[in-house]
């Protein structure tokens, strides 16, 4: 074989795998040091491969290596800055969730449906991702750059006692000291109740300056959900759970309790109408006075996940919204926002809370 004829099918292989690296596509996932993911997976045609590893706030600490079984490449990085020192910063801080199996698009996203515990123990994917937010407003918030626990995370509620941030969630318990390390905590589940049926907990911090957990809960062979509240002391959720009173919707979820002016004031969604209630009361566990939180929500099919900041006089509601295609698919479309007086009864048109990614049901506190 002569020199030319070698070097024509060298340049004919080079061209064939040119075109393999144009024409075909692979995934890349983008992890800390925990195996978190960090982003959103991406695909890429294989030519562009080697130039998209630069995550923003992260810096890379090995090389990109090929996880035959999931057919994807893994980039590894650990964050430039000192997350706690941010989060001492900041203003107001949040906690959020962002499915990472599924793309961005347009500032919509779509739901894998990866429920922390209800299909699993939620440590074998972690997919579904925990996000701390910080900011100098609720209204624009950006995500901390931090090592994330590798477990699937959904509607997330944050406390401080002492020098540990607690984080509740959908079935689950954990707390950090630094944003880096994280410490699972047992949580059993209520006798009597439905374990896959336990939704959105969330700290409050009572007037008594004790601590509690409020929940969404089903008794077993029930069809509706009730609202519970408990106990919460250095890490431990009281067995003692006490029904929260009042008129409120035959099937309550989401709930969210704040104390202010002297009195409680609870937000929750009624799962049957996809609105949204509010109520106040002087005592923690009731009775409640209920009724309907009226604003234009005709933007979206349904709302759900009140998480309310008062100060100052303001009530600034926070939520999430979304509509159900024909598909069945659930679309989410951010965090939005309302407000009003606390004396009022008028509300603040829709809009919606700034973020790089598409926040979800969470919550946002005075930090």
């Amino acid at each position: 074989m002569t020199k030319k004829i070698r070097y024509l099918i060298y340049f004919g292989l080079v061209v064939v795998i040119f075109i393999i690296c144009l024409m075909h596509k692979t995934t890349i996932r983008f992890i800390d040091e925990n195996g978190a993911s960090i982003i959103t997976d991406q695909n890429v045609r294989l030519i562009k491969f080697p130039f998209v590893t630069h995550v923003n706030g992260y810096k890379q600490v090995s090389g990109i290596h090929y996880i035959q079984q999931d057919h994807q490449f893994v980039a590894k990085y650990k964050p430039e800055k000192n997350p706690l020192k941010q989060v001492k910063a900041a203003h107001f801080i949040g906690v959020t969730f962002q499915p990472t199996t599924v793309p961005i698009t347009k500032g919509t996203q779509s739901d894998p449906f990866i429920l922390s515990r209800q299909y699993d123990n939620g440590s074998r994917s972690g997919r579904d991702t925990l996000r701390i937010l910080i900011g100098e407003s609720y209204k624009k918030m950006k995500v901390l750059n931090a090592n994330y626990p590798a477990v699937s995370v959904r509607d997330p509620s944050i406390m401080k006692q002492g020098n540990k941030y607690y984080i509740i969630y959908t079935r689950g318990l954990m707390s950090t000291t630094d944003f880096n390390h994280w410490e699972q905590i047992n949580w059993s589940s209520v006798p009597g109740f439905d374990y896959s049926q336990d939704w959105a907990p969330e700290f409050v911090q009572g007037h008594d300056g004790k601590d509690y957990v409020i929940m969404s809960m089903q008794k077993k062979g029930n069809k509706h959900h009730q609202i519970m509240i408990t106990s919460f002391n250095n890490g431990k959720i009281g067995k003692n759970w006490v029904e929260i009173t009042g008129n409120l919707p035959i099937n309550t979820i989401d709930p969210n309790l704040q104390y202010a002016n002297g009195q409680y004031y609870l937000f929750c969604k009624n799962e049957n109408t996809r609105k949204l209630v509010m109520g106040t009361s002087n005592n923690l566990t009731g009775p409640y006075k209920m009724e309907r939180v009226q604003f234009d929500s005709s933007k979206y099919g349904s709302i759900e996940g009140p998480e309310a900041i008062i100060h100052n006089g303001i009530i600034s509601l926070v939520f999430d919204t979304y509509d159900t295609q024909k598909n069945g698919t659930v679309s989410f479309h951010g965090l939005h926002y309302v407000e009003r007086n606390v004396n009022g009864n008028r509300w603040s048109k829709m809009k919606k809370i700034n973020s790089l990614i598409v926040t979800r049901h969470g919550q946002i506190i005075l930090n």
